[in-house]
């Protein structure tokens, strides 16, 4: 098993999670984090943001559907770059693939269904 942490933009997340729901893979949890990445944050006018409002997704999946998964996400979260034509834009996200040891259901006090 794998978990698969994608920190990408808020507007991004829907049409992630929708696309993740059609091919099948499910039990997302979604959070509201923000961060900057090598950027440093966004400079609008006067205004220095360094915290910029992400959404991170948290999938747990088996071995065999990380690079569907990965790809998924890839493909729903990034935006045009008119600079670099089939490349995203600064800012787009990030993807991290952790190994799972175990999971285990609070219910039911046994392994947890499905991973």
């Amino acid at each position: 098993m794998k978990m698969i942490w994608a920190i990408i933009r808020p507007e991004s997340a829907q049409r992630v999670i929708k696309a993740l729901d059609i091919t099948g893979i499910g039990g997302i949890t979604r959070l509201h984090v923000t961060g900057h990445g090598k950027e440093m944050g966004i400079t609008l006018g006067a205004v220095h943001y360094t915290e910029i409002p992400k959404e991170m997704l948290m999938i747990v999946v088996p071995d065999n559907d990380v690079a569907k998964t990965v790809m998924i996400i890839r493909t729903e979260a990034k935006t045009a770059s008119k600079s670099t034509p089939g490349e995203g834009t600064i800012g787009d996200g990030k993807i991290f693939v952790t190994y799972v040891d175990d999971a285990f259901a609070i219910r039911t006090a046994g392994k947890a269904c499905g991973t």
